[in-house]
């Protein structure tokens, strides 16, 4: 077989796998439109994914690729707790004041974060093969605040100028928004980038990962209550995605990404929390 055939061959195998693993997440959201909180169904997900990664892990023939549908089990397990706990009677209310809404924010992270954390540990991996080291610091750190930044000071002259809020109001808001921007940050970047880029990597390679993983973050945003600007915010979803993954993998580390996800999310988080009391 010539080089040429080789390389052929091993694109079309790494599109085939793109496509496998593209299914994969889509099958989570398809089932969670239907129940999204754990039960029978979404429970069977979850077990197909680990039982695809215990199956082949065992064997020296797929080994090489357990590491994903782990990652999918988890992060399948995640998406369906997160559902079951933050849907509860126990949860809702608190979205209804502004120290509520910083408390449910911090419990969906912890949510999220912890198993993931956790699961990663019990795999026998360590905690930088999810991007949690400092990596490029400085870099991150950098190209994070001004993202952060401009988001913050954009989101406050528009609240101020066109929607009539005023400045003591925006900035009495201004500790809710960060602590949400923030948390809500590096709880996706952890979920939707960090858990999946170092396992999707020696099977794609770097640009099929990250086109991979954006793919599946922008397809984790669409909603029916979003139908008259869905194709808007499943592009934009899918560049930004690009682009977080694109600097996760620069700096080694999910700091930078994770602030620019934060900024990206404070005119959202303001607009939810704009008219909340106390």
């Amino acid at each position: 077989m010539s080089e040429a055939q080789t390389t052929t061959k091993s694109l079309r195998f790494r599109l085939g796998l793109y496509g496998l693993f593209l299914l994969c997440g889509f099958s989570v959201f398809a089932i969670s439109y239907v129940s999204p909180e754990l039960s029978i169904g979404t429970g069977s997900l979850i077990a197909v994914f680990f039982l695809a990664a215990w199956g082949s892990n065992r064997t020296s023939r797929f080994r090489i690729y357990w590491k994903v549908p782990f990652a999918f089990f988890v992060f399948s397990f995640v998406w369906f707790t997160r559902h079951t706990i933050l849907d509860s009677a126990l949860v809702q209310p608190f979205y209804k004041t502004l120290n509520g809404n910083v408390t449910a924010q911090l419990i969906d992270s912890a949510v999220v974060m912890i198993p993931i954390i956790l699961l990663t540990l019990a795999s026998g991996d360590k905690l930088s093969s999810i991007f949690l080291q400092r990596g490029n610091v400085r870099f991150g750190l950098i190209v994070g605040l001004v993202v952060f930044i401009v988001f913050f000071l954009v989101s406050g002259v528009v609240a101020v100028q066109f929607t009539g809020m005023s400045p003591a109001r925006f900035l009495f808001l201004t500790p809710y928004l960060v602590v949400l921007a923030l948390a809500n940050g590096f709880k996706e970047e952890l979920w939707f980038r960090g858990l999946f880029l170092n396992k999707y990597e020696p099977l794609l390679g770097v640009r099929l990962s990250n086109f991979l993983q954006a793919s599946i973050f922008a397809a984790s945003l669409i909603e029916a209550e979003f139908a008259s600007v869905l194709l808007g915010i499943v592009f934009v979803s899918f560049v930004l995605g690009l682009g977080l993954g694109y600097l996760m993998r620069r700096t080694g580390s999910i700091l930078g990404s994770s602030l620019c996800e934060a900024g990206s999310v404070i005119p959202i988080f303001l607009i939810a929390i704009s008219s909340l009391k106390l």
